[in-house]
Parts: structure tokens; C-alpha cells; sequence
């Protein structure tokens, strides 16, 4: 029976564990961002299944990772396999991965792959794909804050 993603606590650290390609379930660290999203705004805890589209969006954003692997954001949401439906993302936690969409540094070449990932899930409900932007494109708005100073 396949399992959805769901958190596990290993060495006192909370952990996203989820299935990935062919090798099986992975347990991915989360970042201090991720973590503070997960637990402190939408309460999730140990055994908490988490929705398909929180674990991809965390995945695409950096903010789930696997530890001692130099792994492309894209390549790693697209190798996530496994049971869809263990869990619907609500309407508050929708919002709030498109807050940390909107807020984290995309790698310009992951860019693609995370607007298509908001029009083809419940995320284009909340918000839109033109409202990635990647690092290069942030920096070019502060050089040009830098330059008007």
C-alpha cells in the first residue's frame, strides 16, 4: 500500500518522508522557513500526513532537501512519486504556500518548473504563476532600488 508524505521525528528533528522514484522513501530535512510554515502557522506535528501540494511546493522552493546530496529542485519535485490524496491542502494553507512561494529566492532555471506546478495545482486558486520570481530577477530590483539611493 503506497503512503503519503508525511512528517517523522528522527534525533529530536522533524522530517518530511516521502517517496521518491524508484529508491523508495526518503526523508527529506526541512529548512528553518519550511519548519516554521509547517508546525508554528499550520500546526502539522509528528505523523501528520502532509498534502501533495505543500510537499512538492516545499520541495521546488528549497525549503525540503536531502541532506549531503547536491540535488536540482526540479530534478527532486520531479522524482517525488507515491499516493496522491492522503490529504487536501485547505483554503489557509493554500495561502500560505503561496506567501513562501512569493517570498523564496527560485533558481532561474527552476523558475518554469515551479510556474508550472501553480497553474497545474489548487495553487492557481490563490495566487498566480507570473508571481514567481526568481533571484536574478530580485536582484535586478534591488540594484535598481540601490541605483535610485
Amino acid at each position: 500500500m503506497a503512503t503519503a508524505p508525511h512528517l517523522v521525528e528522527e534525533d529530536g528533528e522533524l522530517k518530511l518522508d516521502v517517496s521518491v522514484g524508484q529508491s523508495g522513501r526518503r526523508q527529506f530535512a526541512l529548512s528553518d522557513r519550511a519548519m516554521t510554515m509547517l508546525v508554528d502557522d499550520l500546526g502539522y506535528g509528528n505523523r501528520d500526513v502532509v498534502p501533495w501540494v505543500t510537499t512538492k511546493t516545499l520541495a521546488l522552493g528549497g525549503g525540503a532537501y536531502l541532506y549531503d546530496e547536491k540535488t536540482d529542485a526540479r530534478e527532486l519535485a520531479w522524482s517525488i512519486t507515491g499516493a496522491d490524496g492522503g490529504k487536501r491542502a485547505s483554503e489557509a494553507e493554500l495561502q500560505r504556500l503561496a506567501e513562501y512561494l512569493t517570498s523564496v529566492e527560485i533558481d532561474q532555471h527552476a523558475v518554469d518548473t515551479v510556474e508550472e506546478h501553480v497553474r497545474e495545482s489548487s495553487l492557481s486558486t490563490v495566487m498566480s504563476p507570473e508571481d514567481i520570481r526568481s533571484k536574478r530577477e530580485r536582484m535586478n530590483d534591488l540594484r535598481g532600488i540601490a541605483k535610485d539611493l
